[in-house]
């Protein structure tokens, strides 16, 4: 399953606008924010239709339902195909490595309603965390889904640097940094970075944490909680280093005219080959180096072909336009 899909969900007073373009959306916010309102209202109109007084609108050909702690999920997320999945936090089994690892298999986009977002197994992307927003209109309640994370531009002047990767993207990163004895460190994983921040925080000059964004979702609250904590310390999160380098010029020109593989990625990359957006990058990259290039990508060992200082500079200016903060309660 690909694409955008547009969800309008009407009940007598209260209209709900939904956006979704990734494998898995989590919608976050405090009780009453109407989260699990939300699944209610979808859970009537498919059991009884317009008798619920209910209508829901969808802009494509994908069809709607909900996992309930009675739903029997093996049979459904083997058996769905184009399905909006639409999922509580208190159902128990979305916790279990099974449930989540099936997920990644199933044609489907899954919308879980989680507070904590806490679904390790599921390499879910930051800009995919979403709150509701809700606004009076006239008589009615409208509510929409916002991204809970946006992105600000910052300067590039760090005491250290730290990546998630240990591999290709740390050596771009020492290749890139490698001046003024600015410090570059790898966590090793996206489970290791909070622990590695800090064990190498240090009071004095600014922290750059580099992780890829596609699949830090479960991760990116703490991380940035200590960030707020410390005051010196900034999280970039471009979707993926395959990204970053698929956005170097000399990359860039050998994808379509208008550059869709990166601007609308839910067009090209399908949930059921794909595990996020991530893998998809780096498949892309891949062939555009063995086509165009003479070498194939390799995640684990930088090409010599990318350690030049054009490169290094785009790579730092991509750094620096894809910082992390939280959105205050706006309109993306």
């Amino acid at each position: 399953m690909k694409g955008r899909h547009e969800i309008r969900v009407v009940s007598r007073k209260t209209v709900y606008r939904l956006e979704l373009e990734r494998k898995v959306s989590v919608i976050k916010g405090n009780s009453g924010t109407g989260k699990s309102s939300l699944i209610r209202l979808i859970s009537e109109y498919l059991e009884f239709g317009k008798k619920s007084g209910i209508k829901i609108n969808v802009d494509s050909s994908a069809s709607l339902g909900v996992l309930t702690n009675s739903s029997e999920w093996e049979k459904i997320l083997s058996s769905v195909h184009d399905t909006v999945l639409f999922v509580d936090e208190d159902v128990d089994y979305i916790y279990s490595d099974s449930f989540q690892k099936e997920l990644w298999k199933a044609d489907c986009y899954a919308v879980i309603v989680s507070r904590s977002g806490g679904f390790t197994g599921i390499p879910y992307s930051i800009s995919g965390i979403y709150e509701f927003v809700t606004e009076k209109k006239d008589e009615n309640t409208i509510t929409s889904m916002y991204r809970l994370y946006g992105e600000e531009h910052r300067s590039g002047d760090f005491e250290t640097v730290l990546t998630e990767d240990s591999n290709s993207g740390f050596e771009m990163a020492k290749y890139a940094f490698d001046y003024g004895g600015t410090e570059v460190l790898a966590a090793g994983g996206n489970a290791s970075v909070l622990g590695v921040l800090i064990k190498n925080w240090k009071p004095d000059g600014q922290i750059c944490v580099n992780v890829d964004g596609a699949a830090f979702g479960a991760f990116i609250e703490a991380v940035l909680k200590f960030a707020e904590i410390k005051g010196n310390i900034l999280v970039s999160a471009p979707e993926s280093f395959e990204f970053v380098i698929l956005n170097f010029s000399d990359v860039k020109k050998h994808l379509s005219s208008d550059c869709g593989e990166l601007i609308r990625t839910y067009d090209y990359c399908d949930g059921c080959e794909y595990s996020s957006w991530e893998q998809y990058y780096e498949n892309l990259l891949a062939g555009v180096t063995s086509e165009h290039f003479g070498f194939t990508y390799n995640k684990r060992k930088l090409n010599p072909r990318f350690k030049n200082r054009k490169c290094a500079e785009q790579y730092v200016n991509l750094l620096c336009q894809s910082f992390v903060r939280r959105r205050e309660q706006e309109k993306a």
